[in-house]
């Protein structure tokens, strides 16, 4: 009785631990009471795990998108700031893509919301599935981003190129497809003109529609 009630007390709150040493102060002196603290102090063990557990379980929802199970738009900046610090440091590889789906809204328009979201998450396991181990995650909407870390920009194309062909043809009957501006990190460029540029690749890309569009203005990172 005395464990149930003692572990109901300690998983509530930090705070309510020292009601529950008082409880073995004053009713339980000596030796039990003793006997009964090195118990719960195995109690308070086992809260702290699952409180552990908790937290990298709710850290996994904010970084992930409902609807597709991808990693979602807080993860993608926190993870390429990251990754922008080491390949500038570095001298490494750093590409980003910008991926957005064709035409979306007619999609929607013509076979419902329910079938739009169930091509969006095809799309995303296409993506996770052809993107090799990178990073992807859902921008927001009918958009996507990947983070390719220590790939060169041929090889990223050449990513990009294989998933929009796979796009065009798993599809069908929606005709589905997807433009997308790819771009590497170039030397003494900030964060905010990195993710700009890609985002002016995709600008692009969508006028084309159904296309892989790379900038390269200045010399990139790593030649």
């Amino acid at each position: 009785m005395f464990y149930n009630y003692a572990w109901l007390i300690l998983s509530s709150s930090g705070a309510l631990i020292g009601i529950t040493g008082y409880y073995l102060d004053i009713v339980l002196p000596g030796n039990y009471g003793g006997l009964l603290w090195a118990a719960i102090t195995g109690v308070i063990a086992g809260s702290g795990l699952i409180i552990g557990s908790l937290i990298r379980k709710l850290s996994l929802i904010s970084h992930t998108d409902f609807l597709t199970g991808l990693w979602n738009r807080r993860y993608f900046y926190l993870t390429l700031q990251k990754q922008f610090c080491q390949a500038a440091a570095q001298r490494q590889h750093l590409c980003v893509a910008m991926i957005d789906v064709d035409g979306f809204k007619t999609i929607n328009d013509t076979y419902g919301h329910t079938t739009g979201d169930q091509l969006l998450s095809g799309l995303a396991a296409l993506l996770k599935k052809n993107a090799g181990g990178t990073v992807v995650t859902r921008w927001g909407g009918d958009e996507f981003a990947i983070i390719f870390a220590g790939t060169t920009l041929e090889k990223a194309r050449e990513v990009m190129e294989k998933i929009r062909r796979l796009t065009e043809t798993n599809f069908l009957p929606y005709q589905l497809t997807i433009s997308a501006g790819v771009v590497p990190l170039k030397a003494g460029q900030t964060l905010n003109e990195f993710l700009s540029q890609a985002d002016h690749a995709l600008y692009k890309a969508k006028i084309k529609k159904n296309a892989i569009i790379t900038i390269i203005d200045d010399e990139p990172l790593i030649l």
